[in-house]
Formats: structure tokens, sequence, C-alpha cells
């Protein structure tokens, strides 16, 4: 029932008082009714719809900047496609959230003013151009062009941002006015009614306090609850609601009041939800961001930044710009700078953290605008730098350091001689390059392991740094090979100084892990300019000077010389010829009768390696056996030889000779190689001779390097029956204790020692030792190089057991041998030893 007719019915009597109170009441309220449905009506939905639309262009400009950060950022491409696929997801709602949201508010703009409909046709404007430009910022990121294509469309993306944002906020301004002026309107008019009402139940009051006390209570009462709710809705309380049962115009407008603070929540928890998303997207940046004003105090920081810098969030608020710059004072012209640019681009720059560490950075930022267009902070992203600067830092390190010992490598020592040399024509200054290199270096490898050797050159390396001067540059080339580049020094004699201070101080052992090793070096040394202006030159002549100082016995330092460069020219020349020399036919093999002292008889040949050269002749193995055992050459040649020697053996049996043992000299480089036993058994197989006719010299050094190995190795040719023979005995480690691990048939006496026994007691004594301490082992002994009767006959009274020599013939050709062999059949006893040396001589 109407409150008009209420008090009609109530207070009859006074009709004409109450019906004017009705009427003024009823009138104040028609009109608040019809101010508060104006505004459920225009005002709420219009505010909603445009809070819709801010909320949806908020999730596009949110999307697309994700998506695009997410292109240029994220290095795992199978995450990046997946978060890219996230982010097109919401951007697909949020441009249809946006469409829906407009589509609502062009229908409200039918009843809307003049300059209502004006914002809407901007809204559409700048919606549209926010919409192109998402889409081109997507494509563009899609595409994974370059940063600057992506920095550009980004660029152009946030400014169509601001102009939208800017154009929701005036509409929302104004429609936030009018509101305000319909909510004073709404508020006049009650004021207006609550004064008309109360007026009028006065004066029906001194007629009659009980109807005119009721009437003002039933209707006064609604009204108060309707203003108290507008006032706490003024002051933000969006939860208020009057509870208004009654069916009539208070209660209709209590309903329209409780629906506008519904709505007013819907849109207040929008706003929440799309400031919360924007919240968790900057909480999960990987990149620092700070937000300041535009006095540099920092305003907002993200979790990234707390992390890099290690402050908490409360610590960094408040706190200037400047304060987390190592260069603070640039701090203050970066925020001047973005806020007259509104944007600058990257640029790196150093942060300080709390434990005062200096963090590279690429800083990059923008200006923040109020709704007048004021700049109102700067926003300032920071992506750190510190993984990429280790990169560099590492891949520089690698290219040009040596990761073993840390020392230059062979690219930085070219740049380093290189500078030197260039100083030094400026200056006329002399500059040494020594090349160090360890004696035996493989001797630690191969006993000891790869393992300390490696600790062994970074044992080197550490002494050499610290005894070489800083003005100087230590490098290492490779494997134990040092070089030292110095300047400073006026003359050899001042190299010399410090060479030989180099080789004083690798003398002392070296420590490693509780074993003492003691190592020695050779150091070639080449000066500039008198060897070589240029620093491959200087090297090369270093390196035949360090050669020249291993031939002089390692553990000295020699001098460059023309007569090296000469000198290993033709080395080189020699090894070229080698190389072609087996190839060409160029190698033959001489023979040397081997006598039985008892019988007189030839029981066996040497076969002797010779090399006649098409142009220089015959060169001797002196010569061109060292050679070919540097350059690894000596397997093939000792394999070659093995075969020619096997064959001829076996031509002299199938001729009709009687058996004659034929022994082959053995290079250390080819025993110890992997293999031996398998290629001895193919020459064998392929030639046919019987193993026994087949000795194999070896010296003492190759049998005691690797003893355990070379064991193995002499028994497997023993159970063949091979014979195995001690050349140049005495020579090397001089010593029969070895011999009883050793299954060896033969000594070899070297000639060095038979070729005094005359007139030496010193060599007759040690070949007296040796034949006495063979025999006491079962070791038949052979004496080389017997070239008198007299050394024949002190050799035969000592018991030697065989001999060979000049004096019963010189190396000679298959044939001549086999000539000899057949005119030496009928020999028997030892006379016939003689007639052999007789008929030599004639």
């Amino acid at each position: 029932m109407k409150i008009r007719s209420t008090l009609t019915a109530g207070c009859f009597i006074f009709a004409l008082l109450t019906g004017l109170v009705g009427y003024f009441g009823g009138s104040a309220i028609t009109r608040i009714s019809g101010e508060f449905d104006a505004v459920t009506r225009d005002g709420l939905p219009a505010i909603k719809t445009l809070h819709d639309i801010r909320h949806a262009g908020v999730r596009i400009v949110a999307s697309t900047s994700e998506f695009a950060l997410v292109s240029m950022v994220v290095r795992d491409r199978s995450a990046a496609r997946q978060q890219a696929e996230e982010e097109k997801e919401l951007l697909e709602q949020g441009t249809g959230l946006y469409q829906a949201a407009f589509s609502t508010l062009k229908d409200l703009s039918e009843r809307f003013d003049p300059e209502a409909q004006h914002y809407v046709r901007e809204i559409d404007r700048a919606g549209k151009d926010l919409m192109a430009l998402s889409a081109e910022s997507v494509e563009t990121a899609r595409r994974a062009g370059a940063h600057s294509a992506i920095l550009e469309a980004k660029e152009r993306f946030e400014a169509s941002e601001r102009r939208f944002l800017d154009v929701v906020d005036r509409a929302l301004a104004l429609e936030r006015r009018r509101l305000a002026m319909r909510q004073q309107e709404v508020h006049n008019a009650i004021t207006f009614a609550l004064f008309t009402l109360s007026a009028a139940s006065a004066v029906a009051l001194l007629f009659a306090v009980g109807g005119g006390s009721l009437s003002a209570i039933l209707i006064s009462r609604p009204i108060a609850l309707l203003q108290e709710g507008v006032e706490q809705v003024g002051q933000g309380i969006l939860d208020t609601r009057i509870d208004i049962s009654s069916n009539n115009e208070i209660g209709r407008l209590a309903n329209a009041f409780n629906r506008m603070t519904t709505e007013l929540r819907t849109v207040k928890d929008e706003i929440t939800t799309a400031r919360n998303y924007l919240d968790n997207v900057i909480c999960s940046m990987v990149d620092a961001l700070l937000v300041v004003d535009i006095n540099g105090t920092v305003m907002s920081v993200n979790p990234a930044l707390c992390g890099l810098l290690g402050y908490r969030e409360n610590e960094l608020i408040g706190r200037s710009f400047s304060s987390i710059l190592a260069d603070g004072g640039h701090g203050q012209s970066i925020i001047a700078e973005m806020a007259e640019q509104g944007q600058v681009p990257d640029r790196e720059l150093l942060y300080r953290s709390r434990q005062g560490e200096l963090i590279p950075v690429v800083l990059s930022g923008g200006a923040m605008r109020n709704q007048d267009g004021e700049v109102c902070g700067i926003v300032c992203i920071a992506h750190d730098m510190r993984e990429r600067k280790r990169s560099e830092e590492e891949i520089r390190r690698l290219a040009y350091f040596d990761p073993l010992t840390g020392l230059p490598n062979r690219a930085l020592f070219q740049d380093r001689v290189s500078h030197a040399l260039a100083v030094a024509r400026r200056e006329e200054g002399p500059v040494a390059l020594l090349f160090l290199d360890l004696d035996r270096f493989k001797d630690i490898n191969d006993t000891l392991g790869h393992a300390m050797g490696d600790l062994l050159l970074t044992s080197v390396a550490d002494r050499l740094k610290a005894h070489v001067r800083v003005s100087d540059t230590l490098a290492r080339l490779g494997d134990d090979e040092f070089v030292v580049i110095l300047t400073g020094a006026r003359d050899e004699r001042g190299v010399s100084i410090v060479a030989q201070s180099l080789l004083d101080l690798l003398t002392p052992p070296f420590d490693l892990e509780g074993k003492e090793v003691f190592i020695s070096t050779s150091i070639g040394i080449a000066l500039f300019p008198s060897d070589g202006e240029d620093g491959n030159v200087l090297l090369s002549r270093a390196d035949m000077a360090l050669h020249a100082a291993k031939e002089a016995g390692r553990n000295v330092y020699r001098f460059y010389s023309d007569d090296m460069n000469r000198s290993a020219q033709d080395r080189r020349g020699l090894e070229d010829s080698l190389r072609r020399a087996l190839a060409n036919g160029e190698f033959y093999l001489d023979y040397q009768p081997q006598i039985d002292m008892h019988t007189g008889g030839v029981f066996g040949v040497e076969a002797l390696l010779r090399w006649n050269h098409p142009e220089e002749g015959l060169i001797p193995p002196g010569r061109f056996i060292p050679a070919a055992e540097e350059m690894g050459f000596i397997r093939r040649i000792g394999e070659w030889v093995l075969r020619a020697a096997c064959l001829q053996c076996r031509a002299w049996q199938e001729s009709g000779l009687p058996p004659v043992r034929v022994a082959v000299n053995v290079s250390g480089h080819q025993f110890n190689q992997p293999g031996f036993i398998d290629m001895v058994d193919r020459v064998l197989e392929e030639t046919g001779l019987d193993p026994t006719l087949l000795e194999l010299e070896l010296t003492e050094s190759t049998l005691l390097e690797g003893a355990r190995d070379t064991i193995m190795t002499l028994i497997d040719l023993k159970v063949r029956g091979i014979h195995l023979a001690i050349d140049d005995f005495g020579t090397g480690y001089s010593s029969l204790s070895y011999l009883k691990h050793f299954p060896i048939d033969r000594l070899k006496i070297d000639r060095s020692f038979v070729r005094d026994i005359v007139s030496d007691l010193d060599d007759r004594a040690i070949v007296e030792a040796i034949i006495a301490m063979a025999h006491s082992l079962g070791l038949r002994v052979l004496a080389e190089g017997v070239e008198r009767e007299e050394e024949l006959e002190l050799l035969r009274e000592r018991g030697c057991d065989e001999v060979q020599g000049y004096y019963f013939g010189r190396p000679m050709s298959a044939r001549d041998v086999e000539a000899r062999l057949r005119a030496a059949l009928p020999v028997r006893g030892t006379a016939p030893l003689r007639l052999i040396a007789r008929a030599e001589e004639g």
C-alpha cells in the first residue's frame, strides 16, 4: 500500500493536512525513486560497463606484454611455446570480454547525452587501435623477429595502451561525477522530504499527536535508514544493505539501493581481480622491477629485485634509486632522462647488492603518467647479466688460456709476441724467445700415469710463474712445451743467466702427492732481431735450438745458429727422402757372418740395413735410423728388414745350403709398440721361415723400458723358438742382475770394448767379467768388431763363444754370403778360422 493511502486511511479526520503531507512526501519519494531508478538504469550500468572495458583492456595489455616478454627472454623453447599459448588464450579471452562490454556500452549510449556519446566513440577508436597493435605485437613476437622489432612494436602498443586507458579513465571520471551529482540530488530530495514531512507532521501533531507520530515513524524511519545507507556507500562501505520489506516507494527505493551496492561490489571485485592478476604477473617476472617517483624514491619493487640485491621489500621502499647503483651520482640523470623522453633504450649499469657485490644489469624503463598526462613515476626493469658475463669470460679464458695450467695458450702467445716485437721495433730493443721442453716427460706419463703427469705440469707452471717477471710472458704451447718471451735482456749473457736460472729452478724435486719426482728441461733460444723478425720464425728457430739442446745431452740451453737451420733443412730433406725410399726400393740388406769359435764355421749372419740414395749414394745407418725413429717411420722399415732377411734365409735353405741363423736388429720404438708379436708371426708365416733360424737383437735400454711388459713379450717370442740377443752389451746399464729375469740366449759385447782389448787392461777386464758372468747364467757371448788376430786369440783364451768383424769379412751381399757358405762347407774344427781370415786378406 502506498504511503499516501496509508496516511489517508489512518488520519481521516485530518484529511487535508494528511493529504498535503502525503502529497509532498509522495512527490519527494517519487523524485528520489526516479533519481535512484536513473542511477540504476543509466549510471551504474555505465560505470560497470566501463570497468569491464578497462578490465578487458588491461588483460589484453598484460597478455600481449607477457607474450612478447616470453618470446624475448625465455631460453627453453618448449617452455616458451607452452607459456606463449597460455598467454594467447588469455588474450583471446580479454578480446572477447572487451567486445561484449563495448557492445553493452553501445546499447546504453542510446540514452546518453552528446558528451557521453562522444566518449563512447573515442573508446571505440582507442579500443580498435589497441587490439590492432596487440595483434601486430603478437605477430611480430611469433615470427621470432629481432628484439629491436619486438621493442618497436611494444613501444607503439604501450602508447596505444596509454591512450586507451586515458579515454576510459576520463569516461569513468565523467560517470562518477554524474553519479556523485545524482547522489547529491537524492540526498537533497531526501533532506527536502524530511523537512516537508517534519513540518507537516508538526502541524498535524498539534491536532493529533498519536496519529501524526505514527505516520512520522512509519515514513521517517525507512527514509533515515536509506540516508544512512547512502552515507555509508559514500564512505566506501559497499557491503551496506537496507532491510525494508514494505512494498511501497521506500521499499522499491531500498531494493534499488541494494541492487546498486551489489553491482558496485561486483565491479570492485573485478577491479581487485585485475589488480591481483597484474601483481601476479609482476611477481612472477624473472627480471628485477622497481617503480620510483620523479624524485628517484623507490615506491614499489618485485621479488626478483629483492632476491637480486639481498634486501627485504620494506628495506627498499623509500630508499633512493641512486643508493642501489654502483655509480650513485648517475641515478638522478637516468630518472630525469626517462621522465623527459618517456622511455629510453636498454643500457648496461651496475647494481650494488646489500653485501657490496657489483651486479651487471641491462636496464630499461618508461614513465608513468596520471590522468592529466603528467609524469608521476618511472618503471625500471633490470635483467641480470652476471651469467652472460661469466659465459663471455669463460669463452675468453678457453680461447686464450691453457685449461690445465692457466697460462696463456698458443693463440694468446702469438698476440703477446707480436706486441713485444712491435714495442721492440719501436724502441729498438731486444726480445728473446726461450723454448722449454721437459726431458723424458713421456716416462712420467708411462710410469706414474697421466694424472700425475698433469700434476707435474701444473707444478712446473707454478714454479715458472713465480720466477718469470711480470713484464715477460710465460705460455704453454702444448704437452710439456713452455715458452718465455723475455724483454729487456741486452745481450746473450743476460739471456744465458735467465736460461740457466730456469734450468736450476726445475732441478729440485717435485712433491707429487707424497712422491718425489726429479726432472730436467732443455731450452732453445732465439733472439730478435738477429735470428728473425717474425714471431713464427723466432719460435721455429727456438725449436731448432731446443733440438740441439736435446742432442747435446739434455738439461742444457742452446742459442740458435745458422748451422742449426741448415741441419734442420737437411733433416727435413732426409725425412722426405726416407718416405720415398721404401716405395722406390732404395733399401737393401748386407750380411756379416757370425763365426763359432769352437767349430770355426759360420753359424749365422747379421742383417745390416743399407740405403742407396739416388743422388747422395750410400747414407750410413747412423744418419737415417735416428730420423726414422723420431718420425715414427722405423716400424715400416723394421718390418721390411725382417721380411727381407727371413725371405733371404729361406732362399739359402732352398738353394741347398745348411741352415744358417739370421740376426735382425729391432728398434726400441718398434719393439714397444702394440702388435709387434703379431707382425713377427705374420712375417714368419708369409716367408715360411723356421722361427729357430731367426734371432732378434735388442738393446739394454729397450729391455728395461716397461720391464713387466717386456718380459711377457720376450716369453711370447721365446716359446715360438725365436732366439734373443742383447746387442751392444756394456754400453747401456752394464748390469747382469736383470738378465736372470729375461729369456735371453746371447750377449753381444760392443766393439768399443773389443777394439782396445789388447792394449787396454780395463777393457780386457770388462770383457773377461762379461764372459764369466754370462756363462754363469748359461748365456752365450758374441764379440763384435774383431779386426785383428791378437784380439781373436785373447777372446779365445777368455772363453768367448762367437765372434764377428772385419777379420772374418766385411758386410757383404746375399750372393757373396751364399758363395762364402758354399766354400766353407768342408771346413771343420778351429783351424779354418785362420784360413778364412787369410782368405779375406788375400
